[in-house]
């Protein structure tokens, strides 16, 4: 079976309360939804980014995303999902990061079609080679931000749960 490489997951286990990890963990992070909407707004304003990771979290859960702002190209579109549950010695904190962002089903529709009427057109002329290199650009691009995201998160994560 092959491993997806969009998602990632791992587990924590740390000797702290929950009500204390919870605490402590909500500071290490900007309370805000984590919702298309939400974050076009916010990343248009030119302030700079306050706290790294923007979400939400629960008694039992969490969801944070790395945070984006006008001055940074990246978009960020991993989003770590997490639920805490208690042990004998402290927490269980289990964690699914997914990388995949379905907003870029849509260009990636387009950039399909671009690279198939691409492909059938360069057999009658040569000009259609663009289209092939443009879409084909941008794919690659766009994979390799989100294959990106998905580690920096994960990074980003542990040092923020030790």
């Amino acid at each position: 079976m092959k491993k997806n490489r969009f998602k990632e997951e791992f587990i924590t286990k740390l000797n702290i309360e929950k009500k204390d990890f919870i605490k402590k963990f909500s500071e290490e992070f900007e309370h805000s939804e984590i919702d298309f909407f939400s974050e076009f707004l916010k990343s248009l304003s030119l302030r700079k980014k306050s706290k790294s990771l923007i979400g939400e979290i629960g008694n039992n859960s969490f969801k944070l995303k790395r945070n984006t702002t006008m001055n940074s190209f990246n978009y960020a579109t991993a989003i770590a999902k997490g639920k805490i549950s208690n042990s004998e010695n402290g927490i269980i904190i289990e964690t699914k990061i997914s990388g995949f962002d379905y907003k870029f089903i849509p260009l990636y529709t387009i950039l399909g079609i671009i690279f198939l009427i691409s492909l059938i057109g360069i057999f009658g002329d040569f000009q259609f080679i663009i289209g092939i290199f443009f879409s084909s650009g941008i794919f690659l691009y766009t994979r390799n931000n989100m294959l990106k995201d998905v580690k920096k998160l994960k990074l980003e994560l542990t040092k923020r749960m030790k």
